[in-house]
């Protein structure tokens, strides 16, 4: 029997980008260790591929008007855990497609088996998303082999939600499609993540984005009526995720006018265009505070600073550079607030809180915080339901716009991986070690200011 393992579209939109799911996200580690332990012929991975000039032309793009799988962007790529276990395979084939069903994979494998017509098939399928990609390829494979074996692993795929994966596993089954590992997948549309971590405690997560924006519109209301009845908020805006949806939470709970955005550069922000962008499709009041000087002030002081007693010069450190304009940042914002009767927001997510990414005293200050308890991954989610949100700043890799990194970049593993583990508790052991070590390490930026304890009674 010659066998093949179809991987569906494991994305990066899919999975952790402009379409993706909590569910899409616990499935990785269930399928990077199928495709490490398939033992059969060739494995195809397809890959959704769109185009940005064309896709708003479409019929999916007139019905789904949710840009994805542009090719050459970060979202077009598989993720990169399955993409080690691909190219490690040795047996992989990518498959571009530009539709639900491949039928390029189908004429291709025709092409191929042409003369084996007496061997025995075998297709195994799994990735995303279960109600259309999956099912629209493993029914075009049925098709074009009618008298193959054909399998879904449940556990290895997920659904836009879970009731339409369990539909469409249903589905297949009606077309005589074997659905395998279906327990482990009932009811959730995942597979059990704690399958590729042996004695871990599973933790059920969903995540209903819509809820949670609608519930954070009325706290940021009712903590207003409390805190500053007519008071404006005021929000740093770099032009990334975080920022563009605390203003578009608090443009809806207490309409554009009480909004105000600063822009903040130091000295020259490639991508202010962004933060324009943000503060016109809301509607909101901008202000734009250029920090360079401050700055620069400040520094130039350090190195001229005076001393006493022959104290050796001050060696202005890397922490120093790279925390500075923070600091300063939110002196600035606090600054405006002020001038305007306002209340400063703070637009740190909890995946930033808890590794310590983030500026004490600095961006990590603020008089409310409507994303301290939502991880970045489902910052992005509640983002996609906003359509007064340019879709772009939702998706795009975030960065402090001071130095020029992406987060991921400097500390060394992905958000996907941060958020999944915050979540449910799992994730590779390697990085588990390394998220562990910057929880641990960053425990004083969360903590209160201690304060020594006098005994002396106080009375008021």
């Amino acid at each position: 029997m010659k066998r093949f393992l179809f991987v569906i579209d494991m994305q990066n939109d899919f999975i952790d980008g402009s379409l993706g799911t909590a569910e899409a996200e616990a499935i990785v580690p269930a399928v990077t260790e199928k495709i490490r332990n398939f033992d059969g012929d060739r494995i195809i991975a397809t890959l959704d591929t769109h185009f940005p000039g064309t896709y708003a032309n479409t019929l999916e793009g007139k019905k789904l008007p949710v840009p994805h799988c542009f090719v050459n962007s970060q979202g077009h790529r598989v993720n990169v855990k399955v993409r080690e276990a691909l190219e490690a395979s040795g047996k992989c084939e990518a498959v571009p497609k530009y539709t639900f069903g491949s039928l390029d994979a189908v004429n291709m494998l025709r092409n191929q088996l042409a003369e084996d017509k007496q061997e025995e098939l075998e297709f195994e399928f799994i990735g995303l998303c279960t109600d259309i990609c999956v099912v629209s390829n493993a029914l075009l494979m049925r098709a074009a082999f009618p008298n193959s074996v054909i399998k879904v692993d449940a556990a290895c795929c997920a659904g836009v939600t879970p009731a339409l994966h369990r539909a469409a596993l249903e589905t297949m089954k009606s077309c005589q499609i074997d659905v395998i590992n279906d327990a482990q997948a009932e009811g959730s549309g995942a597979s059990d993540c704690n399958a590729a971590q042996p004695g871990a405690e599973a933790h059920a997560y969903v995540f209903d984005a819509e809820a949670q924006r609608d519930a954070a519109v009325n706290w940021i209301r009712e903590w207003f009526e409390k805190n500053g009845p007519e008071s404006p908020a005021v929000i740093g805006i770099s032009g990334g995720k975080d920022s563009t949806v605390v203003a578009a939470l608090c443009a809806r709970a207490l309409g554009p006018e009480r909004v105000v955005g600063v822009m903040m550069p130091n000295g020259v922000q490639p991508d202010i265009g962004d933060s324009e962008k943000a503060i016109g499709a809301l509607g909101i009041k901008g202000y734009r505070v250029n920090i360079n000087k401050a700055v620069n002030g400040v520094l130039e002081e350090i190195n001229d600073i005076d001393t006493f007693k022959n104290e050796p010069k001050l060696t202005v450190s890397a922490q120093t550079l790279n925390n500075l304009p923070p600091r300063i940042r939110m002196t600035t914002l606090y600054a405006v607030s002020q001038s305007l009767g306002g209340r400063v927001a703070n637009n740190c997510n909890l995946s930033e809180t808890m590794i310590g990414w983030e500026t004490k005293w600095g961006d990590a200050v603020g008089d409310f915080s409507p994303l301290a308890r939502l991880t970045a991954s489902e910052v992005v989610k509640i983002g996609l339901t906003m359509p007064e949100i340019p879709r772009e700043l939702v998706v795009k890799a975030p960065s402090d716009g001071l130095c020029g990194r992406t987060d991921e970049d400097a500390f060394g593993f992905s958000y996907e991986q941060l958020d999944r583990y915050l979540r449910t508790g799992n994730t590779d052991a390697d990085v588990k070690a390394k998220i562990d070590a910057k929880i641990k390490g960053s425990a004083f930026k969360r903590a209160p200011i201690e304060a020594y304890e006098s005994g002396i009674p106080r009375l008021a």
